[in-house]
């Protein structure tokens, strides 16, 4: 950035040095905060020539010729988008999230010149703009983005990587309980209902509750390929049998009133096609979370929460789980609705939900 035009008083001064009171400051011509020179004006002019020479950027007809090839970041976040992300394979789900965090990135930093971006930059933004996994989740696709600048000629390194990389942090959410399920459960509309039964009865995640279609009902099983670990193979495709509580949970989808395709459906405020959906009357995952979201803070116990404590709709897997274990199931058959892989991974969901018996030890010996 070139300096203002200096003022008649101040025209002894080098460039962004200010003089108030007989007290000399430098004003960092790329951050604008101002830093003390002391009472000097020699020492002040001194120090702010080699601040100059370091800091501003020379406005000659070499620099104007270099600055040609400068590539803008947004140049390398489009890249980055159109050429390297497709090739990922990535599920639909993760794709409109990356999608969501390319755009925060472009919009914030779009504008500056790959070649003039530092470590001390990133970390200050990631910093300030970012908190706990929305930190983790910003800095590894900026981490991605700058390899494959590299690999392109856009970048010569990953500035990305050599910021803090935070440990991931440990889990806020207090587990749902059958209590708070019950009360939420209560102020949720019919379809919301559904919903929360058919993710308690077949535990799965909210992204394949709300993709499975009455088509995948046959011959009394619900066929469904779980998304998140579809290429893990045989775990995620399951062929789960309809029993009484499901048979019923259909039985009152279907009563709705709505011709749709999915299981779980509602009709909007608003009928409106969208690239999200196939159907008028779909369901997205995050509709789904968003109004679990309200009918939970309607529950005055867990409203009194802070909101990062608050269970999500992710919480009726692990509670679906954890009532299966209770009335008598196996841990193998938990673990096969659920489609986990190892019995750890179940243990992980359904452990958060013991009620651990306070007692002594106070033997003297």
């Amino acid at each position: 950035m070139a300096a203002r035009k200096r003022s008649r008083q101040k025209r002894d001064l080098e460039a962004n040095l200010y003089e108030t009171g007989g007290y000399y400051r430098y004003k960092h011509p790329q951050t604008g905060k101002f830093h003390g020179m002391g009472k000097d004006k020699s020492a002040a002019n001194a120090a702010a020539r080699k601040l100059n020479a370091m800091l501003l950027k020379p406005n000659d007809h070499v620099s104007r010729v270099m600055a040609t090839d400068a590539v803008l970041f947004s140049v390398l976040v489009t890249r980055y988008r159109n050429e390297y992300l497709p090739t990922k394979k990535l599920k639909q789900t993760t794709m409109d999230e990356t999608g969501y965090r390319l755009n925060r990135l472009n919009k914030d930093l779009g504008h500056l010149q790959v070649c003039d971006m530092s470590i001390r930059q990133l970390a200050e933004y990631l910093d300030d703009s970012f908190k706990n996994n929305a930190y983790t989740k910003h800095r590894g696709l900026l981490s991605d983005i700058f390899k494959f600048g590299i690999t392109k000629g856009l970048a010569e390194s990953n500035l990305a990587e050599e910021t803090l990389a935070k440990a991931a942090d440990e889990k806020e959410r207090l587990p749902l309980s059958k209590k708070w399920f019950d009360q939420i459960y209560a102020n949720a509309d019919e379809w919301l209902q559904v919903a929360m039964d058919f993710a308690l009865i077949s535990l799965q995640r909210r992204s394949d509750v709300c993709a499975a279609r009455f088509e995948d009902i046959e011959g009394g099983y619900l066929k469904l390929v779980q998304q998140k670990t579809e290429k893990f193979g045989v775990r995620a495709h399951l062929r789960i049998e309809i029993g009484p509580s499901l048979e019923k949970v259909f039985k009152r989808s279907r009563a709705s009133g709505i011709a749709s395709p999915y299981i779980i459906h509602r009709r909007p405020k608003r009928i409106r096609e969208s690239k999200d959906t196939t159907h008028w009357s779909q369901v997205r995952p995050e509709i789904f979370s968003k109004e679990f979201a309200k009918a939970r803070d309607k529950v005055p116990e867990i409203a009194k929460l802070p909101a990062a404590k608050r269970p999500t709709v992710h919480e009726i897997r692990a509670l679906g789980g954890h009532l299966y274990l209770e009335a008598g199931f196996s841990e193998e058959y938990v673990q096969t609705l659920m489609g986990h892989s190892t019995a750890a991974m179940t243990a992980d969901y359904t452990d958060r939900h013991l009620e651990w018996t306070t007692c002594g030890a106070g033997l003297k010996i």
